[in-house]
C-alpha cells in the first residue's frame, strides 16, 4: 500500500479505500489477462509495451531513494547498513538452502571471487517480484503491476534483474536489452542479479517442498530458471 504515496497510481490498480489503521486496502475491480496468459502473437503485439512500463515503473520507483540497504522497516529504512553485507547474508541464506543441490551450491563463492568489485551500492527503492503473474494487460489495453511484491533498498539493476529471472529467452528479454542500452559492467551487473534472483527463487520453492528445480518453469516462460 505505501507505492500508492510513492508513485503515479496510473501503474497500479485503482484503490478504492487504503487504510494503515486497521490495515486494509480494498480495490477496484481490474479486468484483463496476466502476460503470463498471453498467447505468442499478443505478446508479440504487446512486448514494447509492456517493457516500456516496466522500465518506466522501475525508474519511478527507483526515484525514491531511502537510507541504507536490503530489506526495509516499517519507515522504508534499510535494515543492512551495508551493501555488500547485504548480499552476503541474503545469498548465503539462499546458498545454504540449495547446498544439497550440486549444480547450484558453489555460485555464490565462484561470482564473488571474479566480479565482488562490480556489486555497487545504491539506495533505491526497488520491486523484486515481477513474475508475469504479477503484470496485467487491461480490457483498457493498459499495463497494471497488480501484486508489486517486495521493495527493497538497492541498484535498479537488482530490479531489472528480477524481471530477467523471470523472462530469460523470451520476447520480453530481447526486448528489455535493447531497450535498456547497457555498458558491458552493467551488463555483467545484470546477469549477477539475475542469477541471485533465480536462486532465491529456487530456494523458496524448496523450502516449500519442490524438489526437482531442474524442472521448474517460471510463470509465461518455457525454459527453467
Amino acid at each position: 500500500m505505501k507505492l500508492y504515496n510513492l508513485i503515479s497510481d496510473k501503474f497500479l490498480k485503482d484503490a478504492l479505500i487504503l487504510s494503515n489503521a486497521p490495515k486494509f486496502a480494498i480495490y477496484k475491480e481490474l479486468r484483463g489477462v496476466t502476460i503470463d496468459e498471453l498467447s505468442d502473437e499478443q505478446l508479440e503485439q504487446n512486448k514494447e509495451k509492456i517493457v516500456s512500463n516496466v522500465i518506466d515503473f522501475f525508474e519511478e520507483i527507483g526515484r525514491n531513494k531511502v537510507s541504507n540497504y536490503g530489506i526495509l522497516d516499517d519507515n522504508l529504512c534499510g535494515t543492512s547498513s551495508n551493501f555488500h553485507d547485504f548480499i552476503i547474508s541474503r545469498q548465503t541464506d539462499t546458498q545454504n538452502c540449495l547446498k544439497d543441490t550440486p549444480f547450484l551450491c558453489d555460485i555464490l563463492k565462484k561470482i564473488m571471487e571474479k566480479y565482488d568489485n562490480l556489486l555497487v551500492p545504491d539506495n533505491s527503492l526497488v520491486p523484486i517480484d515481477t513474475n508475469l503473474k504479477n503484470i496485467m494487460l487491461t480490457e483498457n489495453d493498459e499495463i497494471k503491476f497488480i501484486d508489486p511484491g517486495e521493495l527493497i533498498s538497492a541498484p535498479i539493476l537488482m530490479g531489472y534483474g528480477d524481471f530477467v529471472a523471470h523472462t530469460y529467452k523470451t520476447r520480453l528479454y530481447d526486448c528489455l536489452i535493447s531497450k535498456l542500452n547497457l555498458d558491458k559492467n552493467d551488463e555483467k551487473r545484470l546477469r549477477i542479479y539475475a542469477i541471485f534472483s533465480s536462486l532465491n527463487i529456487l530456494a523458496f520453492l524448496k523450502r516449500n517442498g519442490v524438489d526437482e528445480l531442474d524442472k521448474v518453469i517460471p510463470f509465461g516462460n518455457t525454459y527453467t530458471f
